[in-house]
Parts: C-alpha cells; structure tokens; sequence
C-alpha cells in the first residue's frame, strides 16, 4: 500500500510541465478540435450529398413520385372491374334450336305468318305443319307438297332466335349459317352421298326490308325417289321491324310445279303492315 506524501487539488505535482491542470488544458484543446472536426464533416455531407437543398428529392422520395406518375401507366383492376370484363362463358353450340317452338303470331286470311313475315302460300302447298330440320328459328309456320311417297317440298317462315349467350351475327351470316344448317339435318331419309352446291349469299331488299339471301343446291349420289335427285334450298333473312326473320324454302328439284310455286311464294313475300 502506497504511503507516500499526500498533494491537494490546488497544488501542482512535482515535476513542473506534468501537472494536472496542464492535461487538463490540452485534453479541452483536444476535445474542441474533435468538435470542430465533427461540424465541419456534418456540415459538409449536408451541403453536397444529393438531395440536399441544391438538388432533387432523395431517392426514395424519387421512387415514390415515379411510381404514381410514369405516363401511361393505369392502376390495376379491382375485383369488381375483372369481374364485370369477363365474357360470358357461354359454349356455342352447332345448329342450335330452341327445345320447343313457340307460337307468338297468328295468321292472318290466307297467309302464313312467323316472326316479321308473311307470304300466301301456294295451293299445292295444302299441308300445314312445322319444318323438321330448321336451327335457329321460333314462331315457325310451315307448308308442304307432296312429291311422291317418303318425299315433300317445304316452306315456312318464322322468327331468327339466336342462342342465348352468342352474339347475333347479322342477316348475311344468318342466312348462310341457317343453310348449312338445314343441309346438314337428318331429314334426308335413305339418300347417300349428299353435297351442297352453287352456294350463293347475296344481298335484298324485299318489301323494303334489307336481308340477305342463300342459296345451293342439296345433290344425292343415290335418291330413291323417282321423281327427283336433287333439291334447292333457299334462305332469306330480312331485318324486320319486329326483329331478324326468315322464310326459306326447300324444293324438289325438276318438280315443276314446286319450282313454280316456290318462285310463286318468294313474291308473295312481305312484312306485317
């Protein structure tokens, strides 16, 4: 244990320059260097780094503002709008036809009417029914001739019903699609070798009413009727003012007085007045 001679706070140690008072000053000269150095490097980084007063917003201020206003750039969709955008998932079906026909005209003294149509029907057409083999078509009103046994020439009108769900394509193709169509039915009995041919769509104006109007010719490699091999389909879709309607005819070829009648009907065509 050190016992040696004991100095007050006021006293200098022995030794001259290596009193306390002198650390003292020197560690304060020190501490103020240490301080002015710090300001100085503070004051600097202030002044020069980017983003100071003399420059732009910072970066992440810089990201912030580019997100929210690049041109062009739109906010994404909500749930609601995605949900009103999707299409409908509707599966378009060939040929389509409603389940059952309705019957929403009446006809009129000596005509036959569906949809906006109505024509006189021929007096060899004495037999009233509904067409097997039409797609597309409601409120159908029918007529028929005998050709021989098994076989019959055909005409009706009625409304263009679309499938619910597809979008109505308009009178050209709805008269080419109705052909097809009815070519390509199972109304042919035991014909063979069937083919659609001289396939014309052309537009007309009937009873000034626009529309369009297909035509082929329904050919057999083997018929077993006598009286014919072949028969011509025609369709007419016309925009009426009570919507898309169509009258179509399918017509025994070399029948002469079908054809006739047939040509007989098509100009008997009108709408309802």
């Amino acid at each position: 244990m050190h016992t040696g001679p004991q100095y007050t706070a006021t006293h200098p140690q022995p030794g001259g320059g290596g009193g306390r008072g002198t650390a003292l000053l020197f560690g304060g000269l020190a501490f103020a260097v240490v301080f002015l150095l710090i300001v100085g490097v503070t004051v600097g980084y202030l002044v020069l780094r980017p983003g100071g007063s003399s420059g732009g917003p910072i970066a992440t201020d810089t990201a912030t503002s580019t997100a929210s206003t690049t041109p062009g750039e739109t906010e994404s969709p909500t749930a609601t709008d995605t949900a009103s955008a999707t299409p409908t998932n509707v599966e378009e079906e060939r040929c389509w036809g409603p389940e059952r026909f309705s019957r929403t005209s009446s006809n009129p003294s000596g005509k036959l009417r569906g949809g906006g149509l109505q024509f006189i029907p021929p007096a060899e057409y004495d037999l009233r029914s509904t067409p097997q083999g039409t797609s597309y078509s409601d409120d159908v009103q029918g007529a028929q001739a005998i050709v021989e046994e098994g076989w019959a020439s055909t005409m009706y009108v009625g409304a263009v019903t679309w499938q619910p769900g597809i979008e109505y394509p308009g009178a050209e193709v709805a008269s080419q699609t109705i052909t097809h169509c009815f070519y390509g039915a199972n109304i042919w009995g035991e014909t063979k070798g069937r083919s659609l041919d001289d396939v014309i769509t052309e537009p007309v104006t009937i009873a000034g009413m626009p529309g369009y109007r297909t035509t082929g010719i329904v050919n057999f490699s083997y018929a077993p009727m006598e009286s014919t091999s072949a028969t011509e389909l025609v369709v007419v879709v016309l925009e009426t003012p009570q919507g898309p309607s169509v009258f179509a005819t399918e017509t025994a070829v070399g029948v002469e007085a079908h054809e006739e009648a047939a040509d007989e009907a098509y100009a008997s065509l009108t709408g309802i007045s």
